[in-house]
């Protein structure tokens, strides 16, 4: 079998392996409906402001459903693009609010499709937030209408029922011509097609020829932008244009619906076996891909990754794969040809040197054992795993750091969860992996858009893993209210990761955890600590530090440790740390 047949099987098991939910409760679902003729899918993208001026009233008016399929991008624009208390009022009036991405990047990169779901739960987050609070999306439209295998597989872990794609690849994008309808027994729903894409030179007989298509079991699926759109002229439909669309159909009796209503013309058990789910729009080269960097840098020291994960992390194959990039059979091969053993007797014998062990966390499978949702697409470059004394399977993995706060603003966060002041401006900040050195510490170092540094380092020594913090002032404003969240994740560590704070102590500056069944504590301390925690669900340990406020041009640090301790009297083992932190 050839690596490109054997990643398509790979990819196919992954995809309808996703779906299987939807699957199980089909014998509970109403029966599947056929298409009725004239049945008119409306949609409209971007979230500009004559959308809720005009667009939504217009349709209201006529008893017509839609979708409007929202994303931040052009927010700052508020004379042309809509807030989201705007969405709010759209969604009130009864018509379906899509995704439509945070930043409407192109996902047809393997690159960006790998931070598809941080995108997409920002915008949950937005319109969780507002009132009245809009539902979670289950509808996705595919940004400039590009689509890739990775990002569809994506929409399909994460639950979303339905997405829509543009007229290509069967029509050429911006020509009057008649895109594909959308056919429920021929085409994926997480890939229906854009009948017709409306640009400023449609006419009413264009668009006459476009909705006659809605006969014989097809939908007509219509894309729309503004009405006007006058940030995006390319896709501007007049007003008047428009009112003229909308008053044909409602005089000619076609039935007009919200992406969401197609669920009733829909077989779950039987999802047709669209081509497309492998394709890509528009078609690249292979080396005209872009991957996520903790992928390439992978790609790049394949006998450091895979024995990291292999060996010390226990990942499976499925797991290694999925970092790589690669199918199981690749990553095996890959292994093979390293000389890399698997077996239970390859593992390094920590047991008998008593040695910290500390590697760079390999990402691939979740960090956390609980609250998921407020640590998605993370980056793996702030991670650290320390592998316990007593145990050369367990570890604690070390977010160093996972936030950084100035006064209120978020300057910076290991995951997605809520917006950093660079996602506000829809500014990707890329992972930045660790650097190794030759006595096995490892270090990073990256630099924001506004020229903020920071930094950290961890290394063993001594029985303990010894840490620094550092930021340095590149803007020209003195920085104020330096706070950090530095997280020491349990999940990997058996006997410590009960979903509890009762194990746990908490005196600032230092934060413990205490073993299941023995006198086994994991402990943690920070110079300047500010709050020692514990978030239960994840579950983790805080001593988070304040730094100094930092003028420009200057550098701030602190330094912090873990080690680990066996015996009766921790209370006694804190007090000395505490002298030694405070």
């Amino acid at each position: 079998m050839g690596k490109s047949a054997a990643k398509m099987i790979c990819f196919l098991k992954l995809f309808f392996g996703a779906l299987f939910a939807f699957r199980a409760l089909s014998c509970f679902a109403e029966p599947v409906k056929p298409v009725p003729n004239k049945l008119v899918v409306l949609t409209f993208d971007d979230a500009v402001k004559s959308h809720r001026a005009f667009v939504a009233p217009l349709l209201k008016e006529l008893g017509f459903g839609a979708t409007f399929f929202v994303t931040h991008r052009w927010m700052d624009d508020r004379t042309n693009f809509m807030t989201w208390q705007d969405i709010a009022e759209i969604h009130q009036m009864g018509f379906e609010i899509g995704n439509h991405s945070w930043t409407h990047a192109d996902f047809s990169m393997p690159k960006n499709a790998a931070r598809l779901a941080g995108e997409l739960s920002l915008v949950e987050r937005a319109l969780d937030q507002i009132k009245p609070k809009v539902p979670r999306p289950v509808s996705f439209a595919y940004c400039g209408n590009t689509f890739g295998r990775e990002a569809v597989q994506r929409l399909a872990e994460l639950g979303f029922k339905f997405a829509r794609r543009g007229e290509m690849p069967e029509a050429p994008y911006g020509k009057l011509e008649i895109g594909a309808t959308f056919d429920p027994k021929r085409h994926h729903p997480l890939l229906i097609p854009t009948t017709g894409d409306a640009y400023p030179n449609w006419t009413l007989d264009h668009f006459k020829k476009v909705v006659a298509c809605a006969t014989n079991g097809q939908v007509v699926v219509l894309q729309f932008h503004g009405a006007p759109d006058v940030a995006h002229p390319w896709v501007h439909t007049p007003p008047e244009r428009l009112r003229e669309y909308m008053t044909y159909l409602k005089e000619n009796a076609f039935r007009c619906i919200a992406v969401r209503d197609l669920e009733p013309y829909l077989d779950r058990a039987h999802l047709p076996a669209d081509p497309l789910l492998t394709a890509r729009q528009p078609p690249r080269a292979p080396e005209r891909l872009s991957f996520p960097v903790e992928m390439t840098a992978t790609r790049a020291d394949p006998r450091f990754w895979l024995e990291n994960m292999l060996l010390h992390h226990g990942y499976r194959w499925e797991e290694a794969a999925r970092v790589c990039g690669w199918s199981v059979e690749e990553t095996k091969n890959k292994a093979a040809e390293l000389n890399i053993r698997t077996d239970p007797g390859s593992t390094v014998n920590q047991e008998a040197t008593k040695e910290i062990l500390v590697l760079p966390y390999p990402g691939g499978r979740e960090v956390r054992q609980g609250f998921l949702e407020g640590c998605i697409d993370f980056h793996r470059g702030t991670k650290a795993s320390v592998f316990l004394p007593w145990d050369p399977a367990s570890y604690v993995v070390v977010d160093l750091p996972e936030a950084i706060f100035s006064e209120k603003r978020l300057l910076f966060l290991a995951h997605t969860h809520v917006p950093t002041v660079w996602d506000e401006q829809n500014v990707i900040i890329e992972n930045v992996d660790w650097t190794r050195d030759s006595e096995g510490g490892l270090r990073h170092e990256r630099v924001l858009p506004d020229k903020v540094a920071f930094g950290a380092s961890i290394r063993a020594k001594s029985g303990a893993v010894e840490m620094e913090l550092w930021l340095r002032n590149g803007s020209e404003q003195k920085l104020t209210g330096l706070r950090t969240q530095i997280c020491d994740l349990l999940k990997g560590a058996p006997d410590f990761n009960q979903q509890t704070n009762t194990n746990k102590l908490f005196s600032s500056p230092i934060a413990a955890v205490r073993a299941a069944g023995n006198d086994r504590w994991i402990l943690t301390a920070w110079e300047r600590c500010g709050r020692s925690w514990g978030n239960a669900p994840c579950p983790c340990l805080h001593a988070d530090p304040v730094l100094p406020d930092c003028p420009p041009g200057e550098t701030v640090r602190v330094r912090g440790r873990l080690w680990f301790y066996e015996g009766k009297d921790v209370e006694q083992e804190m007090k000395r740390a505490q002298a030694e932190f405070r």
